[in-house]
């Protein structure tokens, strides 16, 4: 199925993902809802997550995919983090703690382990082991390094052993093809980042309204 999708189609399956995101998370808080500093956190994460989508989509179509690359990267930072709420002892003062300027990096899980970036990636990938090779691969284009050089090259030429290079903040002429591997992983970096926030809110909004429908002792 996905072999007969366009690169349009790819970016749009990431458009409707997004929409999909907001009115499912809409859904779960519903208003009035009652919000910790935790919840502060999951806005901001699901906010940066939706801007990042959309920033995805935008760079792509620009043909920039440097730009894009380091997105990518950037989600899959976000999916890391959310998860490691699910590793400290108190996620509430954990992220009191993020809000009011602690570096995420200084805090620590229960079993008192810095979330490293390196710590936190290990514990996610234990369950999604596609994220270490995406996460090293798209951490080139964060910083300047041989990935940079290679997507310069507008072409080659073997007679003569040429480069011909492209001086511009476009990616020199390619296919749509080269970059469907890319935003099919973003698509799943995507995904990845938003169930882990829908799941957070779920599991601590609707279990707020299970037990506050409950009967009270003796009633």
């Amino acid at each position: 199925m996905m072999a007969d999708l366009n690169l349009a189609d790819r970016l749009k399956r990431i458009e409707q993902l997004e929409d999909e995101l907001m009115r499912k998370g809409a859904g779960v808080l519903g208003a009035g809802a009652d919000l910790s500093h935790a919840d502060f956190f999951i806005f901001g994460a699901m906010r940066r997550t939706l801007a990042q989508a959309r920033g995805f989509r935008d760079l792509i179509n620009a043909r920039n995919f440097p730009c894009a690359a380091a997105i990518l990267r950037l989600q899959l930072d976000t999916a890391m983090r959310v998860h490691a709420l699910s590793i400290v002892d108190d996620v509430d003062s954990a992220c009191e703690a993020v809000l009011d300027g602690e570096q995420f990096n200084r805090l620590k899980d229960r079993d008192g382990n810095k979330l490293s970036d390196a710590h936190i990636r290990k514990k996610l990938a234990e369950t999604h082991p596609w994220i270490s090779p995406v996460y090293e691969r798209a951490s080139e284009f964060v910083h300047l390094s041989g990935k940079h050089f290679e997507v310069s090259i507008a072409r080659t030429d073997d007679e003569t052993r040429m480069a011909y290079f492209q001086i511009s903040g476009h990616d020199p002429h390619r296919s749509d093809e080269t970059y469907f591997e890319a935003v099919d992983t973003f698509f799943e970096a995507t995904k990845l980042a938003g169930m882990l926030l829908l799941a957070f809110w779920t599991a601590r909004h609707r279990r707020e309204t299970v037990m506050a429908s409950m009967p009270k002792d003796g009633a």
